[in-house]
């Protein structure tokens, strides 16, 4: 049962027993009112009656005491008061009860229903004791009266009961209408789409309520968009994984039977293991750059406070043979400059820049490696004067596995993952990795601490 049905019932139920309950306590209290004010003149006509006839007695004398009783009697029986005196011996001398009604003792008043009629009876004793007075009256009109208002009030109440149903239900549909298009939005989410929002205009709970909806929504909604993107990476990442492992791996396989089953002399046998062993490397090579990027994002950084001139100076002499021997000269421009970051991954970031800054010069040029201040924040820099790249490279260059040269790449032991290694040890840093060239004129690749 929804909540709205639920509270609708609850609502009129309690209000229809409190309702009809504060109705009838009402209507018994207007009753007992009434039969207490007819009680009182009850009392009123008996002494009105016993000071007459008390008169009359003491003018008139023992002997016409009938004569006064029946007067009595007969006067009053046409009030609907019935009278009857009965002397000290127990005779009763005049009545106009009918046989069945039970007269109190002296002093006492009672109420006896006989015929279907409600008697009030008052006894006391008149005349200094010399008779016994009881004073009867028809007081039926009192239960008529109480049933014609029963009858007032039960139709008020069913009256009142039907319009607070009709009135509670639009109320409670108006009220729990927030709540419904809550429960279409969390729907409509569950489905799948999370563009839905649920309506937070005014500032009652419920819109406080579809205000934190809308702001959850609106990080579910961002966290799918970044799982999309991961995810969408990921497989982009593992479908050149597979072309970039394939290659390398025929060519293995194509010179492995090539050696077994080919005859051939001991040149042509020397050069196609070297190309097994290059091919090896390259794998290898895939591996760890995989693991490196895995470290990464699985452990994060340990940051300390270093001079990255010392991490430059490093990471030019690391790669000062290796740049000889491809006929490209390293120079340093570093000024020092202190920076909170981890070391060990600033100087994988250099050497990877430094690496494809000499293949980009191709057997001749220089590279200076940098660091410094600009705009108040620490950077390093690569810059080469090679062949530099297009603006369409330029947007690509830290995919995972592009290469804007790729057959000169495959010759150089290039894997493709370097730049996107960069990117992501940047990003580990908060830093900014960005790249600026021109196709002729060399490459300047930058990275800004914050």
């Amino acid at each position: 049962m929804r909540f709205k049905d639920k509270t609708y019932i609850i609502t009129l139920v309690l209000f229809l027993l409190f309702l009809n309950a504060g109705i009838f306590s009402l209507a018994y209290y207007t009753h007992q009112k009434s039969a207490t004010a007819a009680y009182e003149l009850c009392h009123s006509e008996k002494g009105v009656i016993v000071e007459a006839f008390e008169d009359d007695i003491s003018h008139l004398g023992p002997s016409a005491r009938k004569h006064v009783m029946y007067s009595f009697g007969v006067h009053y029986a046409a009030k609907d008061i019935g009278l009857c005196f009965v002397d000290e011996s127990g005779e009763t001398l005049y009545t106009s009860f009918p046989s069945g009604l039970e007269i109190p003792v002296a002093g006492q008043s009672s109420t006896q229903y006989y015929d279907g009629k409600r008697i009030y009876l008052i006894s006391e004793t008149v005349a200094n004791g010399q008779y016994t007075f009881t004073y009867a009256k028809d007081l039926t009109h009192l239960d008529e009266d109480f049933k014609s208002i029963s009858v007032v009030f039960v139709l008020t109440s069913l009256g009142a009961s039907a319009l607070l149903a009709i009135v509670l239900f639009f109320v409670l549909h108006k009220l729990s209408s927030p709540l419904m298009r809550l429960r279409e939005a969390t729907e409509a989410i569950s489905n799948g789409d999370f563009t839905i929002r649920a309506d937070d205009s005014g500032r009652d709970e419920f819109s406080l309520l579809a205000a934190d909806f809308n702001r959850m929504a609106e990080h579910i909604s961002g966290q799918m968009h970044e799982l999309e993107a991961s995810a969408k990476i990921k497989q982009q990442m593992l479908d050149n994984l597979a072309h970039e492992m394939r290659t390398p791996l025929t060519s293995i396989r194509g010179y492995a039977e090539y050696l077994l089953n080919a005859n051939i002399d001991e040149k042509e046998k020397i050069d196609a293991t070297e190309f097994i062993i290059a091919e090896s490397e390259r794998l290898k090579a895939i591996g760890e750059k995989l693991l490196d990027d895995a470290f990464i994002r699985e452990n994060g950084i340990k940051r300390e406070r270093v001079n990255l001139s010392r991490i430059v100076a490093d990471t030019a002499k690391k790669l000062n043979i290796f740049a000889n021997n491809n006929g490209v000269s390293i120079s340093v421009n570093a000024k020092s400059v202190e920076c909170d970051c981890d070391p060990l991954l600033i100087g994988m970031l250099l050497t990877n820049l430094a690496n494809n800054a000499i293949k980009a010069c191709k057997g001749s040029g220089a590279i200076i490696i940098s660091c410094g201040i600009q705009n108040e924040k620490a950077f390093v820099s690569v810059t080469d004067n090679g062949v530099g790249m297009t603006k369409e490279q330029l947007l690509r260059i830290t995919e995972p596995f592009y290469r804007t040269d790729k057959s000169r790449a495959r010759e150089d032991g290039g894997t493709g993952l370097g730049l996107a290694l960069c990117e992501r040890i940047a990003k580990a840093h908060d830093a900014v990795l960005s790249f600026e060239s021109e196709l002729g004129n060399g490459t300047v690749a930058t990275v800004v601490f914050k």
